[in-house]
């Protein structure tokens, strides 16, 4: 909460239409912080190498974050295996407005059938899978040291900080010249802040996502899991960010399940076209069936299968870095 109200203040800043002191406040925190615990890693290495593993191992624990948002999947989960439909809805719009969830999830949030819950339960965990810990996984192995992780760790953190509407802002600022700023700027969502972060993430997880997706592939149905992840991209606007598109569609066909895609229309009007949009999207590719608990199982039987491959890949990695 404190790094969160930091980074907000940050934010608060500048003005939201100057694009080169945001991108260069974005490479501060992020390549600043990443350096600043590869020194700390390097300093502590030079005293032992045992301080220097366990300091590595300490900052990818810090930055991988399985327990920011397992509780909310688990309680979901929970009230539909016992039939307590509303009290999932209730669960699953504490987690829609914490995670600025779009359409879909917010739709099945207010009226959503058990169906419409798991499935969007699903998707926001694997979502949040690639941002907590699949995404941070990736960029440890590829950058020295913590720095990878830590670099991940940031964006993601900037994006959620920096894409929130100006409005909120003045609630979570203590001081009454922050409180001020927030208020003259107004409710200002897309500003270049918003903009820079969410453009900057999608750079740093284009790789990562979609090696993820092909681990989705090879711990599931391989087939199914390729088709699908082809057919939606190819189906998607060309203006269309693809980054959750392709996760979604990959562990869709993994599992068989059918997963609302982030091809939805938006806005009031979209909202009552929903079931259309998502009935359109699964017309095509191979079969699938609908969400329910038990789905929810399958989902985190994958995650996890995900994440042994992943740490097989860490450990590879490491064992090589450690005989050259």
């Amino acid at each position: 909460d404190w790094l969160n109200n930091q980074l907000r203040r940050v934010r608060l800043m500048a003005a939201p239409d100057q694009s080169g002191p945001v991108w260069a406040a974005w490479y501060l925190v992020v390549a600043g912080v990443a350096l600043l615990s590869l020194l700390l890693v390097w300093l502590l290495g030079m005293v032992h190498p045992i301080l220097e593993l366990l300091a590595t191992a300490a900052i990818l624990y810090l930055t991988l974050g399985f327990r920011r948002f397992s509780h909310w999947y688990s309680e979901i989960q929970s009230c539909l295996a016992r039939g307590d439909l509303e009290s999932a809805r209730q669960t699953l719009a504490q987690w829609v407005e914490q995670s600025k969830a779009g359409l879909p999830a917010q739709a099945a949030s207010q009226r959503g059938d058990e169906s419409a819950v798991a499935r969007e339960s699903i998707r926001l965990g694997m979502t949040a899978a690639q941002q907590h810990v699949f995404g941070v996984i990736f960029w440890f192995v590829i950058l020295p040291g913590p720095s990878g992780a830590v670099a991940y760790w940031l964006s993601a953190l900037l994006l959620r900080s920096w894409t929130a509407p100006r409005n909120e802002l003045s609630r979570l600022a203590d001081q009454p010249d922050v409180e001020a700023m927030a208020g003259d700027m107004g409710n200002i969502a897309d500003d270049a802040h918003g903009r820079i972060a969410s453009q900057a993430f999608r750079w740093v997880d284009w790789l990562p996502v979609r090696v993820t997706a092909a681990i989705f592939a090879v711990v599931g149905n391989f087939e199914d899991a390729i088709g699908l992840w082809r057919s939606r991209v190819l189906a998607a606007p060309e203006s269309t960010d693809d980054t959750e598109r392709v996760l979604i569609a990959s562990g869709s066909g993994a599992m068989g399940i059918a997963l609302s895609l982030p091809d939805a229309p938006s806005g009031a009007e979209g909202l009552d076209d929903l079931e259309g949009a998502l009935a359109a999207s699964s017309s095509s590719g191979p079969s699938l069936r609908e969400p329910d608990g038990l789905a929810m199982a399958s989902a985190i039987g994958l995650v996890w299968r995900a994440v042994l491959v992943w740490f097989f890949m860490v450990l590879l990695f490491s064992l090589g870095r450690w005989l050259a």
